[in-house]
């Protein structure tokens, strides 16, 4: 096989890990957004979750699609900067997404006693902000020379941009949300014990239910790192385009599709409720 026949190889199965993923949030959402008893504050974030990995994987395969066999009609002067956005608007969404999951939880266990943090309206004012937010902080991205975009892509002062605010910048606020959160669930479930000796059952199930989405957000930041940072590094250390070769450029690219259909499947395995009710539905 020579070069071309390697990296259409490699497309084909990017297009179908992506498809695939496509697909799967596609029937992971419909009942959440048909079925009444799934409009709750929790349901609506995952809900988010999903559609932010459907317009991620979409964009990417629907990407290398056109650049690989329409690529004269994909790059011009006037889209040039504009997909170049968009490839770092839609991996914005899902990390974001992911960090409004865990505000929206530090807050509702922070704030307990107000009811205002449980609310659906607080849920979804965060996902109208965190769609706004991500759709804003890559815009500086326009900045970057046009030429050098048909070259290589961004210069390298917004490739490194680009890769503090996809990978440090959620990666601390996941951090720091994501210790306070575990520091709260634990003090209250030992606070919990020591009251009621042996715990009140309500009680404990809900810090056991905190602490099994704490675990299940990592989870999915952890597979978004391990495929999507090493695209972003590799990015800044080939700003210029001579670091690193076309077909194992392409072939690394794998990894982020892959982590898309990880983080898909966790989803669904996370969801019990959907899982059950999907099962029945199955059967029925």
């Amino acid at each position: 096989m020579n070069d071309r026949q390697i990296i259409i190889l490699l497309v084909y199965i990017k297009i179908i890990l992506l498809g695939f993923t496509s697909i799967g949030s596609i029937l992971y959402s419909l009942p959440f957004i048909f079925i009444r008893r799934f409009h709750t504050p929790l349901h609506f974030l995952s809900l988010n979750v999903s559609i932010t990995i459907f317009v991620c994987a979409s964009f990417w395969a629907i990407y290398y699609f056109m650049s690989t066999f329409h690529a004269d009609i994909l790059w011009t002067e006037k889209s040039c900067l504009v997909i170049l956005y968009l490839q770092t608007l839609v991996v914005c969404q899902f990390i974001y997404a992911l960090c409004i999951v865990s505000l929206n939880r530090l807050c509702a266990i922070r704030y307990h006693r107000s009811v205002v943090f449980r609310k659906k309206k607080w849920a979804i004012m965060c996902i109208v902000v965190q769609w706004l937010f991500a759709a804003i902080i890559p815009l500086p991205q326009f900045g970057s020379s046009l030429e050098h975009c048909f070259i290589s892509g961004l210069e390298l002062n917004y490739q490194i941009y680009v890769l503090f605010i996809v990978g440090v910048l959620p990666g601390i606020f996941l951090a720091i949300s994501n210790s306070l959160i575990f520091y709260s669930v634990h003090r209250s479930t030992r606070r919990i014990q020591a009251e009621n000796q042996g715990g009140d059952a309500v009680g404990l199930v809900s810090s056991q239910r905190d602490t099994r989405l704490l675990k299940h957000m990592l989870f999915m930041y952890v597979i978004f790192f391990c495929g999507w940072i090493p695209i972003y590094i590799i990015g800044v250390i080939n700003w210029d385009g001579n670091g690193i070769s076309y077909i194992v450029f392409h072939a690394l690219l794998i990894l982020p599709a892959l982590s898309l259909v990880i983080d898909l499947i966790d989803l669904f395995l996370y969801s019990h409720e959907l899982r059950t009710y999907l099962f029945k539905k199955t059967r029925n």
